[in-house]
């Protein structure tokens, strides 16, 4: 048996990174960005995709597109960028100025990186292509 998320639950999710106020896209312009350097940058042979982890949708259709999304496999706490190359795994995880992981992002952090992939927090364009440069990609 599957668990539905009810409103209170979504409204839950929403919260638990602490932020009560109404939802901002403070990260979307830089990720967007960093989107633009990634096409620029990342060797011919690397691949870069995005798992949407939110959903810019509330109440009951939000509830139940969650609720479907994490039967089909999704994670709590999925980094927002993940870069294939060469056969290994890096994710890139973006935040603005002074957002902060969540529980759920650490936790997944130190399961990616125990799995072996390399993982970093991106707030900049620069911080992107600095990691970029720690894994020989630029």
């Amino acid at each position: 048996m599957t668990e539905r998320m009810t409103a209170a639950d979504l409204q839950a999710y929403y919260r638990s990174d602490g932020d009560t106020r109404p939802r901002q896209d403070r990260e979307g312009p830089v990720h967007r960005a960093i989107l633009q350097l990634l096409d620029l940058t990342l060797p011919r042979d690397a691949i870069y995709h995005h798992s949407p982890n939110e959903l810019d949708i509330a109440g009951a259709e939000a509830a139940r597109q969650i609720a479907k999304a994490r039967k089909l496999g999704t994670k709590a706490g999925w980094p927002d960028i993940e870069i294939i190359w060469q056969g290994l795994a890096f994710f890139l995880e973006i935040k603005a100025d002074k957002g902060r992981q969540s529980e759920a992002q650490r936790e997944m952090q130190v399961a990616l990186i125990r799995a072996g992939a390399k993982y970093e927090i991106a707030r900049s364009v620069d911080d992107a292509m600095a990691a970029l440069e720690k894994w020989g990609m630029a």
